[in-house]
């Protein structure tokens, strides 16, 4: 059986830059909507119409398998390709609690930390900037 994550965040782009980043995200739906599983896991993104005040917000919310996450990853590291200037916060939670991926990006750079608890231990694993590298 699957192992499922339950994933949330948001980036703040600045309105300027808004149009291009949904740009983006649209296009991966378009691209995938025959694709069950990723059409389905893109679905997750979304955005409010229109503006409150000068920051605009790119949510992401489901529940996914490593799959999704690594989907979810590819798309970040596709938005940052952009040259764009972002900022957020994504928390990955494991359905039993014991496994936490958190991305935080801070002035465009993505950081990744993993969290392991096992009998009340944790265990922290980070990638500094895992999504930088341009390959």
């Amino acid at each position: 059986m699957a192992y499922f994550y339950s994933l949330r965040g948001w980036l703040e782009l600045e309105e300027e830059q808004f149009e291009q980043a949904i740009s983006l995200v649209k296009s991966l739906q378009l691209s995938h909507e025959k694709d069950t599983k990723a059409g389905l896991y893109l679905q997750g993104w979304c955005w409010g119409e229109s503006p409150v005040n000068w920051t605009r917000y790119l949510f992401y919310g489901a529940d996914v398998t490593a799959e999704g996450l690594e989907l979810f990853e590819d798309t970040l590291f596709k938005l940052r390709e952009m040259d764009l200037d972002l900022s957020g916060y994504f928390h990955a939670e494991g359905e039993d609690s014991e496994k936490k991926v958190i991305y935080e990006v801070i002035d465009s750079e993505v950081f990744v930390q993993e969290e392991v608890f096992v009998q009340e231990e944790v265990f922290v694993q980070e990638k500094s900037s895992i999504l930088m590298e341009v390959q």
